[in-house]
C-alpha cells in the first residue's frame, strides 16, 4: 500500500511538473513572436512523405502583422495567395481564376497562421507546448490534427518551421531576408480581379 501511495505521489508530480514546462515554454514562445508588431520574410518550401520522399518544392513570401492580418504568397510551383484583413481570409488561386472567402474564425486550416498573428487567440489552449534550445515544438491536446515546429530566436525573428499532417506528411518552410517592423496595410487588403470567380463562404 505504501509503495501504491509513493507511485501515485511521484505520478502526481509528474504530471505538474509537466503542465508547468508547458505552460513556460508556451509563455516563452508567445513572448518572442509579440516581438513582432510586424514581420515579412522569404521562404522555400519542401513537402515529403512520412517516408521522407520528396512531393513538392516551392518559394513564396510571408508578411504578417497583429493581430490577424497576413499575407501568405506563393510563386512555386503554382501561384496562390492566402490574405487575411483581420476578418475575411481570402484564398486565391489564379490558375483557376476563383477566390474563396470566408470568416477567419471558421478556416478549417492554416491554424499555424492563427497562432502566429494572435497570442490571445483560444486556439493555444488546445495545444501542449516544448521546447529544445529556439525550436518550439506544438502538439494538439486532442491527439488530432497538425503538428508544428517553429524555431524561433529571442528576438522574435522566425528561421523555420515544420507542419506535420495527420497522415504523417510534412513541409517544412526555411526563411530568409526577414525583417521585423510595420507592414504596409495594404498587403492585406484583397481586390478581387476582373473575370476572377467569387466563392463567398461567409453566408
Amino acid at each position: 500500500m505504501k509503495r501504491v501511495i509513493i507511485f501515485i505521489g511521484l505520478l502526481i508530480t509528474s504530471v505538474i511538473a509537466t503542465a508547468h514546462a508547458n505552460q513556460a515554454a508556451k509563455l516563452d514562445l508567445q513572448t518572442r513572436l509579440a516581438k513582432l508588431d510586424g514581420f515579412y520574410g522569404q521562404f522555400t518550401q519542401v513537402v515529403k512523405t512520412p517516408d521522407d520522399q520528396l512531393v513538392q518544392e516551392g518559394k513564396g513570401k510571408l508578411w504578417f502583422h497583429q493581430p490577424n492580418y497576413f499575407n501568405w504568397s506563393m510563386s512555386e510551383p503554382d501561384e496562390l495567395s492566402i490574405i487575411s484583413d483581420g476578418k475575411t481570409v481570402w484564398i486565391y488561386t489564379p490558375m483557376v481564376e476563383q477566390v474563396s472567402a470566408m470568416w477567419l474564425k471558421n478556416i478549417p486550416d492554416n491554424r499555424l497562421l492563427l497562432l502566429l498573428t494572435d497570442n490571445h487567440s483560444e486556439m493555444w489552449d488546445t495545444y501542449q507546448v516544448t521546447n529544445t534550445n529556439n525550436t518550439f515544438h506544438l502538439k494538439p491536446t486532442t491527439h488530432a490534427g497538425q503538428q508544428f515546429d517553429i524555431t524561433v530566436k529571442p528576438n522574435g525573428i522566425i528561421t523555420n518551421f515544420k507542419i506535420v499532417e495527420e497522415d504523417g506528411q510534412y513541409s517544412i518552410y526555411t526563411f530568409s531576408q526577414q525583417r521585423i517592423g510595420p507592414v504596409d496595410k495594404n498587403k492585406f487588403i484583397f481586390h478581387l480581379p476582373k473575370g476572377v470567380t467569387l466563392d463567398d463562404q461567409r453566408q
